[in-house]
């Protein structure tokens, strides 16, 4: 076994004195790095606030650029709807018209009527004067 020294050298206030410094300036090396954290952290912040900001007023852009677009389409929608009933009833009516002419001039003979003579007798008109 080693023999122990008789003689131990008391601890020496400098040492701890450095020894405290030494933690001392380490804890204060510490601090000075959160400290840049930290203000490189409200860096980005800002960044991502400005970013959010641009990001909102884009998005309130684009709502009215799309109710915009949508009113328009509604419009144009409309107008067409109205255009083409337009021209339906006016197909409509032409076709109406077309058919009471139709039906006007293939039967003129057909409603029998009586033409009064002066002499106090019915005449029937020629197209039945054949038939007794």
């Amino acid at each position: 076994m080693y023999p122990r020294c008789r003689h131990i050298v008391p601890p020496c206030p400098q040492a701890g004195l450095a020894r405290c410094q030494r933690e001392a300036e380490e804890v204060t090396e510490l601090m000075r790095q959160n400290v840049e954290r930290a203000l490189e952290r409200e860096g980005h912040l800002e960044q991502l606030q400005s970013r959010a900001q641009n990001l909102r007023q884009a998005s309130e852009a684009f709502t009215r650029t799309t109710q915009t677009v949508t009113r328009r389409q509604r419009k144009r929608h409309r107008r067409c709807h109205l255009v083409a009933l337009g021209l339906g009833l006016l197909l409509l009516f032409i076709l109406g018209l077309a058919l009471a002419l139709a039906l006007a001039r293939s039967s003129p003979g057909t409603l029998t009527s009586t033409v009064p003579t002066p002499q106090g007798g019915t005449k029937h008109p020629s197209s039945t004067a054949g038939t007794p």
